[in-house]
């Protein structure tokens, strides 16, 4: 990893950027992380969606933007366009969207699968290509992606730093 210090994404945030960085998320759980990421320009963005879907309107929340699958997804978007991305060109990684309580339904309720799920759908209605999918099993991961290297790292509890170069 380049000497340049990590950019963490908390829930319900995002980061895009243009430049060289490095950005995480710490403890994926059921949460899933997208990236989206224009490999020609090396130009990438990470979100940390917190739940599936599109955003409620009893939902008000400003300060998550990234809360939402759908949001985040078009949140990405936006900003890589915006920097001036081909939007024929991006692709995409899903990380994390584990069963945590995988002993008790119904304090997961599978909202880790939904959420991944969720992104996928998206991801193909607006045409994105998903380069990468990791995501169920009971483990939490912690990733760190590399721009403008297009390198994902993702680390497990039990398996350790598994790494994906993502520019090809």
């Amino acid at each position: 990893m380049a000497d340049r210090p990590l950019q963490s994404v908390f829930i319900g945030q995002f980061i895009v950027s243009a430049e060289a960085a490095n950005l995480a998320v710490h403890g994926l759980g059921s949460c899933v992380a997208l990236m989206l990421f224009e490999p020609r320009m090396g130009a990438g963005g990470l979100a940390h969606v917190l739940l599936p879907g599109d955003r409620p309107p009893a939902d008000t929340t400003t300060d998550l933007p990234a809360k939402y699958a759908v949001p985040a997804l078009d949140l990405l978007l936006g900003g890589l366009r915006a920097r001036g991305a081909n939007a024929r060109l991006m692709r995409a990684a899903i990380v994390g969207g584990a069963r945590i309580f995988e002993s008790d339904m119904d304090l997961d309720q599978g909202v880790g699968q939904r959420n991944a799920e969720s992104l996928r759908s998206a991801l193909r209605s607006r045409a994105v290509q998903l380069a990468l999918d990791e995501t169920g099993g009971t483990q939490g991961r912690t990733i760190v992606l590399e721009l403008p290297a297009c390198v994902l790292r993702i680390r497990t509890l039990r398996g350790g730093w598994v790494e994906h170069r993502l520019k090809s």
